[in-house]
């Protein structure tokens, strides 16, 4: 049976890492799981050692642990999820069954429970339906290794997934988008919020028009 290796940053995430990790046990064949801990100061790395996570612990950027994570994949295929993602088998076979020679990464989409979560589902329906330009997120991505291998990304606290995404394309690889769902363990609120600041983020660095598009 292939393995697949699993790459988690953390800081601070004691309240969501038990059910992420739970739920990656129970659904991804795992090779080892690698937790890149921004020296958590609450009860995360307790909970990686009881599920036999390999943890190390850096205080660089989110686009420099996304390195470090990556040079220490072993298997040909890998996942980046994050520690608020809970997976799902549904979502584990559609990601799987579309690899090929030129995919370079495949991802779901992470979404909290809610009647907002419910048109997010539609628009993203829509975007991915008409091949409408998205931006890239590593939360519930499987990640083909030779893709990113060596790759350089800035040094980043946010949004270096937009970053490895054009990466990823630069070196001729597709970056796709499956109608493929899990748990993302915030409440609307919260992700309503974080997109936001995302946005206004990526207009600074992109221009306005162009940010749109990453909606």
């Amino acid at each position: 049976m292939e393995r697949f290796d699993i790459c988690i940053p953390t800081l601070n995430s004691g309240k969501t890492l038990e059910a992420c990790l739970k739920s990656i046990k129970e659904v991804i064949p795992v090779n080892k799981i690698i937790i890149a801990d921004g020296y958590s100061t609450d009860n995360t790395i307790e909970i990686a050692k009881k599920y036999g996570c390999e943890i190390f612990q850096t205080k660089r950027s989110l686009g420099e642990v996304r390195e470090m994570l990556i040079k220490r994949v072993k298997t040909k295929w890998f996942f980046f999820i994050d520690a608020d993602i809970v997976v799902n088998k549904k979502w584990f076979y559609a990601l799987i069954a579309n690899r090929n020679e030129k995919l370079g990464a495949v991802q779901g989409f992470g979404l909290p429970k809610g009647p907002i979560s419910f048109l997010r589902k539609l628009f993203l329906f829509i975007k991915v339906k008409f091949g409408l330009k998205q931006r890239g997120f590593t939360s519930n991505t499987l990640v083909r290794k030779e893709a990113v291998s060596g790759i350089k990304l800035p040094k980043l606290k946010r949004l270096e997934d937009i970053y490895l995404q054009e990466e990823v394309e630069k070196r001729g690889y597709e970056w796709k988008f499956v109608i493929a769902f899990c748990e993302h363990l915030k409440t609307e609120k919260q992700v309503v919020k974080e997109a936001l600041r995302d946005l206004l983020n990526l207009a600074r660095e992109k221009g306005f028009m162009r940010a749109l598009f990453y909606i």
